[in-house]
């Protein structure tokens, strides 16, 4: 017993030991007081249920079936669930493994050897047997705690993957979302384009018919009441397309999914980014980044555990007797234990390949850790300057439409007069149309921009 005792506390020794291979660190970047496009002080952290800020029901409803019927959201799940089970398995390193066993056997002997009934056994016996074996790995340079620490690593990635691929699929939601909204918006105009294009042609053909115009005019007025058809007719595949991918996203059958026409007529919601120190504590994608240049630091520590020797504590015991009268009693028993060492003779160049693969598989990790915090940075600065593009846009749209309506107000009052063409009349008509056309597609951007700053803020992520 004492050196069964003196062999547990050599191990208990050897495993208190450093761990070979660097210790990581979270790389330091680059980082900026202020974004370019200037923003108001930020109140809070975002909420999680970022896509409330549009205050849409029917968006509110898509994104809850996005969470429950996703299959890509699905498959992310089932990634962490394998990389959880995984570092299960890696943890049980740490720990002995130990094996038991126990059998019963008839057997019988040749009469016509030494065990026959001539030599000293019996033909015909029992034997009973119990055993149990131990196996335990010393780690003296730390291989298993660093096989632990990148399953950790890997692990915790694929946790935070999943909130990543979960912001990436309600944005494509939200995106498809108000893209098929902003078409409802311009059918709306072109159906009330129709409508005053249906009364235009009505006043030529009255005109004609009074003889204070050419049919002339009525052919123009009925080619432009045909192509508002056309450019009504011409939304419906891209929206259907938009519903179809709506359907994807939430885990529908795109066959047996629809959804209403309608418009949107308000501006997108304000938001705030924040400032430049706060964004990598919020964006998933860059902690799932750091997470993997963690784990291919600890696989470097794995690799250079190679080039020594592997400590292992080996132990059996149990009872065996052929008479279960014996089967328990001390003179039965059995038992072995020791140390076994396993030197890596011969593998010099297989483990320096090893060791300069992880290596070379650390750099690539730090080098898309820092990519990925230079991206998270523009992509924020990108959302802006769009978004802010947009604003500036749906202005002058404004003050076009505005001024579109003023010029056909006064075409009209001057075709109905005799003063001018019917052309002119025309123009003005086209002019009001592509400016309304303008301002709701500038309000559809200025909404894109929004999603597109959100997810760029890590869509209420935290960790």
């Amino acid at each position: 017993m004492d050196r069964i005792g003196a062999i547990t506390a050599l191990a208990l020794l050897l495993g208190s030991c450093n761990m070979l291979g660097p210790e990581h660190s979270v790389p330091e970047t680059e980082s900026a007081k202020k974004y370019k496009i200037h923003s108001a002080s930020y109140a809070s952290r975002m909420s999680k249920d970022w896509w409330r800020e549009f205050g849409d029901s029917q968006l509110d409803s898509l994104m809850a079936d996005l969470g429950k019927g996703n299959f890509d959201l699905r498959a992310a799940e089932g990634r962490r669930n394998q990389a959880y089970a995984a570092l299960g398995i890696d943890r049980t390193k740490l720990y002995p493994e130990v094996l038991s066993g126990a059998s019963i056997t008839r057997s019988r002997n040749s009469e016509n050897s030494n065990g026959g009934s001539g030599g000293p056994m019996s033909t015909y016996y029992n034997e009973y047997n119990v055993s149990m074996a131990l196996g335990y790995e010393l780690d003296l340079w730390g291989r298993v705690r660093r096989i632990v620490e990148a399953g950790n690593a890997n692990a915790t990635a694929a946790e935070i993957s999943v909130d990543l691929v979960r912001l990436s699929l309600q944005a494509q939601l939200a995106n498809n979302y108000f893209a098929m909204r902003f078409l409802d918006s311009e059918a709306e105009v072109l159906q009330q384009t129709l409508k005053t294009r249906k009364e235009s042609l009505k006043l030529a053909n009255d005109l004609f018919k009074a003889g204070k115009s050419g049919e002339l005019d009525v052919a123009r007025a009925e080619a432009e009441l045909a192509s508002a058809q056309a450019l009504l007719v011409s939304l419906q595949g891209p929206r259907a397309n938009l519903e179809n991918a709506i359907a994807i996203l939430v885990g529908k059958n795109a066959s047996n999914f629809k959804i209403a026409q309608e418009g949107i007529h308000r501006n997108a919601p304000s938001l705030s980014a924040g400032v430049p120190a706060e964004l990598l504590g919020r964006r998933p994608d860059v902690f799932v980044a750091e997470r993997k240049l963690a784990a291919s630091s600890a696989e470097i520590g794995i690799k250079e555990a190679g080039f020594y020797p592997k400590f292992l504590l080996i132990g059996t015991g149990g009872f065996s007797a052929i008479h279960s009268s014996n089967f328990l009693k001390y003179s039965s028993s059995e038992f072995a234990i020791g140390p076994d060492i396993q030197l890596p003779l011969l593998q010099g160049m297989r483990r320096k390949s090893d060791l300069a693969l992880a290596k070379a598989q650390h750099e690539e990790a730090l080098a898309n850790y820092q990519q990925t915090v230079l991206g998270a940075f523009a992509d924020v600065e990108n959302a802006l300057a769009t978004r802010q593009a947009a604003i500036n846009e749906i202005t002058a749209q404004k003050e076009s439409v505005a001024a579109s309506e003023k010029a056909l107000k006064l075409s009209d009052a001057r075709y109905r007069e005799g003063v001018s063409s019917y052309l002119e009349f025309i123009d003005s008509q086209r002019e009001l149309l592509n400016a309304q056309r303008n301002e709701v597609q500038a309000r559809g951007r200025s909404f894109a921009a929004t999603v597109q700053l959100m997810q760029a803020l890590g869509g209420g992520f935290s960790k």
